[in-house]
């Protein structure tokens, strides 16, 4: 019977590149007919929806939207607070050697920068700096050889294949969607100024056959009343828990999971009292699951027969190895104060923060990062000139997050979030706030495995016993094994061990002696 490989399947991954691409985009905005003309621009804000991405040969399409919201003074008595929402789409590719289609890819976008100036009175200038994050990976699988048969002495030598082995990969879309109405004392809404959502994940669960996603998604909301009175702003948390299918699945298993925000929508509506009190939240989401499991199979790395001549031929296995995912919550409480001479505070409008990541670097266990967030806050003031006012500053923060298992020459894949945004008014003067901010890091090892893609059975040896010594003294030397010595002397590891009252045939020393009888050796005829 011909001797025959037996392998297993195993799924594993390969990233294939990383890279960062800088795009602007730039355009000119009317002021809506409906909307006042523009006397100071405030603070213009970006948010970018990824709608689609697919990966092709060498490169990465993107197609997205970029979502504009531009506070400013009306050029009118009193000089109110007014808005204006536009979006613009834009198709982008960025170059990805190895890349083809189907393989997966995962994209972020960083706001570095948004600006805008006024041309005139009914024409804005905005312009948003953004870096767009591609890391693409192929999901493989491979047959892992983990025995052989078809001869009865054939010698067979095993070790743990030490990887986590990936056990399903799903992307899903989801939605969320809540009622909500404003409490008696909370004014009701007239013009929607500007809408924020932030969602991040908070617990994950790994069942059979899926995982349990629980995160919030936190909407923010500035309006103007009603009675056109005050500029108001609204906040809420909402609680969500999704379900992503997962075939093979186990509970028990390692599982990650990633939230991309999509459209995002909210409608007012009338309540029972003919209030617009009423709010719907619509938001749409993309979630990515993995679910990896670490059981460490055995494969086999080596054979011989001492009967016959097996020639194997082996090829190299490369891909890198999820070692771990480490989060943590890293909170920025500062204070803001206005310039000299600026106009003190009457009332805080709202605030906005924005997460930039300068640096990333994996230690031993650990990974840090560092970078800024850049915080936003429009006001209210009691000076007639300038009742509408924009502070902006920056703050630096650093983060340390455990991940067993990690070391300096393995890489880190990082997303930090905006979980949630508190702030208060101190005095007229200061504005104390609290930013949560949610930072997520995947740690990868690249890893290269020799494996036996095929073996073949040739022809006997035959030895000439006469030839042999009764005995051969063997001298262990660096780097030698019982295996090594048994399959150059056509025997077994058993035997040798036997003849010479080896307890660990795991543990030999260089120096030691092996004895090695003639008729331990064996030849076919």
């Amino acid at each position: 019977m011909p001797v025959e490989l037996i392998k297993n399947p195993l799924k594993l991954c390969r990233i294939i590149g990383e890279e960062i691409s800088s795009i602007v985009v730039e355009e000119d905005i009317n002021v809506p007919d409906v909307s006042p003309d523009v006397y100071k621009i405030l603070y213009p804000s970006a948010r970018v929806i990824i709608r689609n991405s697919e990966t092709t040969g060498d490169k990465v399409i993107i197609d997205g939207q970029v979502l504009v919201s531009i506070l400013y003074a009306a050029d009118m008595e009193g000089r109110p607070l007014n808005c204006i929402n536009i979006s613009s789409d834009f198709n982008h590719s960025i170059e990805m050697p190895g890349a083809k289609p189907r393989m997966r890819e995962w994209v972020d976008v960083i706001i570095q920068h948004v600006e805008s100036e006024i041309i005139n009175s009914r024409k804005i200038r905005m312009r948003v700096i953004m870096d767009i994050k591609v890391m693409v990976e192929d999901i493989f699988e491979f047959e892992l050889p983990v025995d052989a048969r078809g001869s009865s002495d054939i010698q067979i030598l095993r070790e743990n294949f030490d990887a986590k082995e990936l056990i399903g990969i799903m992307k899903d879309k989801y939605n969320i969607k809540e009622d909500i109405e404003l409490r008696t004392e909370e004014p009701a809404i007239g013009e929607v100024l500007k809408t924020d959502f932030m969602a991040v994940i908070k617990d994950l669960l790994t069942m059979d056959g899926k995982m349990q996603v629980s995160g919030t998604l936190n909407f923010g909301m500035l309006y103007r009343t009603a009675d056109e009175a005050s500029i108001e702003y609204y906040q809420r948390e909402i609680p969500f828990t999704e379900y992503i299918e997962i075939a093979g699945a186990e509970s028990g298993m390692e599982s990650t999971a990633d939230l991309l925000l999509k459209d995002c929508y909210i409608d007012v509506i009338e309540n029972e009292d003919g209030e617009r009190k009423k709010i719907t939240v619509d938001a749409n989401m993309e979630l990515v699951g993995k679910t990896y499991t670490d059981m460490a199979p055995e494969m086999l790395t080596d054979l011989y027969s001492p009967t016959s001549e097996l020639a194997t031929e082996k090829n190299s296995y490369e891909f890198d190895e999820f070692i771990g995912r480490g989060t943590a919550n890293t909170i920025i409480k500062e204070s803001l104060s206005i310039k000299p001479k600026s106009p003190e505070i009457e009332k805080v409008c709202c605030m906005d923060a924005k997460v930039i990541v300068n640096e990333i670097k994996v230690m031993d266990d650990k990974v840090a990062v560092e970078g800024t967030v850049d915080v936003d806050c429009i006001y209210a003031s009691s000076f007639s000139g300038e009742p509408m006012n924009a502070l902006k500053e920056q703050y630096p923060f650093r983060a340390l997050l455990d991940i067993v298992g990690t070391k300096t020459e393995m890489y880190s894949k990082v997303s930090c979030k905006i979980d949630n945004i508190d702030f208060s008014q101190i005095s007229n003067n200061i504005i104390d706030f609290r930013i949560t901010i949610n930072i997520t890091a995947d740690v990868y090892a690249k890893k290269k495995k020799m494996m036996i893609d095929t073996i073949e059975e040739k022809e006997g040896i035959v030895l000439d016993y006469n030839a042999l010594p009764a005995i051969t003294i063997y001298v262990v030397g660096k780097n030698d094994t019982l295996w090594k010595i048994a399959k150059k002397y056509n025997t077994t590891v058993d035997a040798i061990a036997k003849a010479n009252n080896i307890e660990n045939p795991d543990k030999i020393n260089v120096g030691d002696k092996i004895l090695i009888m003639k008729n331990m050796r064996l030849s076919k005829n």
